[in-house]
């Protein structure tokens, strides 16, 4: 396995010298590009700034005001044109305070566990025997729904990979409305990590209060549990004391800034990361890494001094983790110009090595994306993706008919501390994050300075259909994008 690379322990140098070397030696604008990454990339900076010196930066809290304040300030200090922050609403705020859970069938055990964010506390001490929902899929609360009445469920949803992820994403509501339905007090939910370590994100969409309280519970835990439900001759029994503070809607704000086209600077290139994180950790993989890859990205195409023919625009968008409410504020605000929109590229899978690219669906783009892949090659960047997800800030540019386009990352690590206290400022590959950065300048300036518009606005019919046929329609439905 290779060794992580500790906190500012490696100099940019040293990064461009274990690149690929035929990098050195490719011509023109993205040879330039990539060189200033490797040799004088910041994207360490900021990724440092942002886990080490803020921290958790759920939307709404100290952290992701402070975020958005400093992202503004680095916009303007590095140059960008037209910088600002634009505000829109969260109709719900949450603060975590404490969660309590102990197994009093069986010696009064404590167990690891905290809450899902936008979650209710318990209004005091709650006790019920847990019944066991396998996945939480449908029929598995189906088969237990005559237990559950006063009942604390136990959920074990798969997280491996990126499609099960986007399963659970959306399934938790349902899961959620489903137990109280059925009379049960609380849902336990199994954390996908190692080493007693909960997991955290919403349960439902654009910051609705879940159902009922519902709580991430140590790996370990479960298994204790389901040892003791299987051999045991007393039934677990578990008690829970949850406390979460619950407030009126706030104010929240995209950070946006520019670099203005020197030809035709009506038409826009979106580079976008999600500036907010949950907050039991703070969020250097998820997703302060894309946050400062756009910074880097920028300060790069700066660098170069020869702006691209179309305008570039930087966005930091919070709000991602309640369901992508920033980007679908932003998307409305500017819906006059989602035909002037010529692409959304967005970067939410950490700092892995780039592989390639999700189309979202467009096999029409392939082989235009090639050619976009050809300058990093070198770096391994060779695939397409057709997959379409709504489940990070792509979603409402898709729904636009918008060309969008996700990075396509080794996430190997990414998931094994994804919504994690564990997901720090050590996990970034400083070598594998450059060529990142690197690969998504080259693409953004590409896209933007090249003669022929990349792709094509897809009709209102021609979205549907896509939708339908990839079942994305769902997922747009259940997080408010589609009506």
């Amino acid at each position: 396995m290779r060794r992580l690379i500790p906190a500012m322990a490696i100099t940019t140098l040293s990064v461009a010298l274990t690149l690929p070397a035929a990098v050195q030696s490719q011509s023109g604008a993205a040879s330039r590009l990539i060189g200033e990454v490797t040799a004088n990339g910041q994207q360490m900076r900021w990724l440092q700034m942002l886990s080490d010196e803020i921290g958790s930066r759920l939307t709404g809290s100290p952290g992701c005001r402070r975020a958005e304040e400093l992202m503004e300030a680095e916009m303007k200090r590095i140059g960008l044109a037209n910088v600002h922050r634009e505000p829109f609403t969260i109709p719900v705020s949450w603060e975590r305070e404490s969660a309590k859970a102990t197994l009093v069938s069986h010696g009064n055990r404590p167990l690891t566990v905290a809450s899902y964010t936008w979650t209710p506390g318990t209004d005091g001490a709650i006790e019920g025997a847990v019944v066991q929902v396998g996945e939480g899929k449908p029929e598995d609360v189906a088969r237990v729904k005559d237990r559950l009445r006063g009942a604390v469920a136990l959920a074990t949803p798969a997280g491996e990979t990126l499609d099960k992820v986007i399963y659970n994403f959306y399934r938790s509501p349902l899961l959620a409305r489903e137990i109280k339905d059925a009379g049960g007090i609380a849902l336990l939910i199994a954390s996908d990590k190692q080493h007693a370590m909960p997991y955290t994100a919403p349960i439902d969409f654009n910051a609705r209060v879940a159902a009922l309280p519902s709580l991430s519970i140590a790996r370990e835990d479960v298994g204790t549990i389901q040892r003791l439900i299987s051999g045991s001759h007393t039934p677990p029994r578990v008690r829970l004391e949850v406390r979460n503070k619950l407030g009126p809607a706030f104010e929240v704000t995209n950070v946006v800034g520019e670099i203005v086209g020197r030809e035709r600077p009506e038409e826009i290139v979106v580079l976008g990361a999600h500036l907010d994180s949950n907050d039991l950790g703070p969020g250097a993989l998820d997703n302060a890494a894309g946050s400062a890859a756009i910074m880097e990205t920028a300060r790069a195409l700066l660098a170069l001094g020869a702006p691209p023919r179309r305008t570039m625009r930087f966005v930091l968008f919070t709000g991602e983790e309640e369901g992508m409410i920033g980007s679908t504020a932003y998307v409305a605000r500017h819906r006059a110009e989602m035909h002037r929109t010529i692409a959304a590229l967005i970067m939410d899978v950490g700092a892995g090595r780039p592989l390639g690219w999700f189309s979202m669906g467009r096999a029409d783009l392939d082989e235009e994306i090639r050619e976009l892949m050809k300058p990093v090659a070198s770096f391994g960047v060779s695939v397409i993706e057709h997959s379409a997800f709504a489940a990070t800030d792509n979603a409402a540019f898709m729904a636009e008919g918008v060309p969008n386009l996700i990075m396509l990352q080794d996430e190997s690590l990414y998931f094994t501390v994804h919504h994690s206290v564990a997901d720090t400022f050590d996990k970034a590959d400083a070598r594998d994050y450059a060529t990142c950065v690197a690969t998504l300048a080259v693409t953004a300036f590409t896209i933007a300075d090249q003669l022929k518009r990349f792709g094509r606005r897809l009709s209102g019919e021609e979205v549907k259909k896509m939708a339908a046929e990839s079942k994305v329609d769902e997922q747009w439905r259940a997080a408010g994008i589609w009506r």
